[in-house]
Parts: C-alpha cells; sequence; structure tokens
C-alpha cells in the first residue's frame, strides 16, 4: 500500500502531499485540472517497483528502478519525442518534477521512493534512490482505464505489440496482460470471493475467458454474447470480476480506476461503490477519479457506515491567480468537501427553483 506522497512540480501541481493516505482514496476535480495525471504517476511507481521486485525472486539479477521507472513514465503518458517526460514538469518551474513515496508490504517491507528529474529530460529520470527497499512478491498494481478494453482486446495488443504505436499507452497494454492470465483452479479469499458474486450479481451474467479468437464472451442464463453486442457497463464490471478469478486482484494490489462509473446506471454506481468498500477490507488498496455524484456522495455513506476504513477525498481545485492547481485533503468520513460536482448539483437546483417561480 502507499502510506505517505509528495509531488512537486507536476503538470498543474505545485505541491501535492499527503500523509495519511486512505484505503480508498477519491480524487476529484474539474476537467483539465491532472486527476488522470496523478492516478498515473502513481500507477507508474507502482508498477516499476512491481515488475523490478518480482524480477529479484525471478532471477538473480534485477533491472535497475531507474531505467524501469524511465521507461514506465515514456509508455504510460506516451509523450511527444520532442520533448519527452521533461513535459510533464510544471511549464515555468526552474524547479525539478520530484516524487517521494512511501509503500508497506504484505510482508512489512517499507520500500520509499525518491526520484526527480526536468524540464530538460528526454527518456530518463535523473535521480533515483537505486537502492530502494523492493517489495515482496505479492505486491502488484493494477490500472483500469476509464474506456473498457475487453472489446478492442486483440486491438490492443496487435498496436502495441509487435507495432509499437502511439494510442493505447501501458495502462491499457498492461490491463490487457493481466486479463489474459488463466482462471487457476482452486480456490481464492473468500472476501473477494463475495465481493466477485456481487458483481456478477448487478448483471445476472459473467464475462469469461474463452481459447476462441474473442478472448471474452459474456454468459447469462444460457446465452453467450460476444463482447461487441454486450453493454459497456457489463464489461468494465467483468473486468474486475476477472481478475478476482484469475487472482491477479489479491490483498496487497494498489488498484487504480479512471472514472470507474462510465456507462453505468446510478444503481449500478452506488452499488459498485459498496463492493470497492468491501474490496478495501479484503487488503486492496484504492485511488479513483470522477465526476460523478452519485460515486461522490456513495462514498460519503459507505465512510460513515464503515469507520474503520480510511476513506480520503482529494479535490483539485484551479487558482484564478496563476492558473496552477491547488489540492484540497478532508476526510470522507466527514462529509464531502465544497467541490465543483456539488456545485453544479446546487446549481441546477437554484435554476429549477428560479423556473419554478416564474411560472
Amino acid at each position: 500500500m502507499l502510506e505517505k506522497i509528495t509531488i512537486r512540480n507536476f503538470l498543474r501541481l505545485s505541491e501535492f502531499h499527503l500523509s495519511n493516505v486512505g484505503n480508498i482514496n477519491l480524487i476529484i476535480g474539474e476537467n483539465d485540472t491532472g486527476k488522470t495525471g496523478v492516478l498515473r504517476l502513481l500507477y507508474a511507481a507502482s508498477k516499476s517497483l512491481e515488475i523490478v521486485s518480482r524480477s529479484r525472486y525471478a532471477t538473480t539479477k534485477s533491472p535497475l528502478f531507474k531505467n524501469t521507472f524511465s521507461e514506465k513514465l515514456d509508455t504510460v503518458f506516451q509523450p511527444r519525442v520532442t520533448t519527452g517526460i521533461g513535459s510533464l514538469v510544471t511549464k515555468g518551474s526552474k524547479e525539478k518534477l520530484s516524487l517521494e513515496l512511501t509503500f508497506s508490504t504484505v510482508d512489512g517491507l517499507k520500500p520509499h521512493l525518491v526520484a526527480s528529474f526536468t524540464e530538460s529530460a528526454r527518456t530518463t529520470v535523473a535521480d533515483v534512490n537505486e537502492h530502494l527497499e523492493l517489495a515482496d512478491a505479492s505486491f502488484n498494481a493494477l490500472f483500469i482505464p476509464a474506456k473498457e478494453v475487453l472489446t478492442a482486446f486483440r486491438a490492443i495488443r496487435f498496436t502495441r505489440d509487435p507495432n509499437d504505436l502511439l494510442g493505447f499507452d501501458d495502462t491499457y497494454l498492461d490491463l490487457i496482460n493481466s486479463l489474459d492470465v488463466p482462471t487457476g483452479r482452486g480456490d481464492y479469499a473468500q472476501a473477494l470471493k463475495r465481493v466477485n458474486t456481487a458483481l456478477e450479481e448487478l448483471f445476472s451474467g459473467e464475462i469469461r475467458q474463452t481459447e476462441k479468437e474473442e478472448r471474452f464472451v459474456f454468459f447469462k442464463g444460457k446465452q453467450e454474447f460476444p463482447m461487441a453486442l454486450t453493454a459497456e457497463g457489463i464489461k468494465k464490471i467483468g473486468i474486475l470480476t476477472t481478475l478476482i478469478r484469475n487472482r491477479q486482484l489479491h490483498k496487497g494490489t494498489i488498484l487504480f480506476l479512471d472514472e470507474p462509473e462510465t456507462a453505468l446506471h446510478p444503481k449500478a454506481i452506488r452499488a459498485l461503490m459498496g463492493m470497492l468498500v468491501n474490496l478495501a477490507e479484503a487488503g486492496v488498496q484504492i485511488f479513483l477519479t470522477s465526476h460523478n455524484y452519485f460515486v461522490a456522495k456513495q462514498l460519503v455513506i459507505c465512510a460513515q457506515q464503515n469507520p474503520k476504513l480510511s476513506m480520503q477525498c482529494c479535490s483539485l481545485v484551479p487558482q484564478a491567480t496563476d492558473g496552477l492547481v491547488q489540492p484540497m485533503f478532508s476526510d470522507l468520513r466527514d462529509g464531502l468537501p465544497a467541490n465543483p460536482i456539488v456545485d453544479a448539483a446546487l446549481e441546477m437546483f437554484d435554476q429549477e427553483i428560479a423556473a419554478a417561480l416564474s411560472k
């Protein structure tokens, strides 16, 4: 899990510091405030730690974290060749983009990452503490983008491997590689089994892996449906159930979700938030972005119903003076802070009242 986060001079964020990272962490804000960017940066670092750590258990020599992290930043953000990863540094800043992360793993290890680079960086992170403690073998990171990947499964792989074309970044490629792991025999954690069952009951069916040309199909009753004819919401839920069944999503996983409510009905959104809470109770740490009132409000309700879980909210607020973004942190157990989602809802309510009074 991530315990502490400090980010400086990243895109429009001059500083992002969270010393009490939650079991669930919601990031909200207007468009172009950097929500997905923060998610991708944290994922790139976490995934790099996973890759280097796992290689240590598989071979006697691990790749350098600096090289792995540099490559992951490039393939996750896909910056222009002319600017490279230096384009992630806050424009006009004379300071480096710096990142400091403290992790804790299931086995009690405490990897501490410190890294930085300037606007002139193209393909390599300049400074990294190469001797950071690595994670245990169970540590992993998963990123689920806003767009579902099951329909485009083969296209994503063809685009990136062997052609290495721009379009689908590593959040997509890494996810389909995790989804492509066969469902193994044997049991998995009871808490995750309950989440899986509840997710499948949302749509009275299940996504199954196949050995056919189309890698996934949707089964409902005795009928089989191809991905192209399956509703977007079902496919989004199916990604989570597949990752649980093939044991890629487990205790010790850091799960990043970019707008998970996309294509879901409000009733399903509320149910999904409850299941994310169940995942957190099973030892999965969650970071998610959203513009949706039902997501934010349901997480507040869940936080108040589950006071033992830490649920944090970060609202990214653009500043009129310099165009930078200021993060505002709060505990969801205390309710929703002032934010654009609530502001938009109140504005509609005021307009509705005004229209009613004018009749």
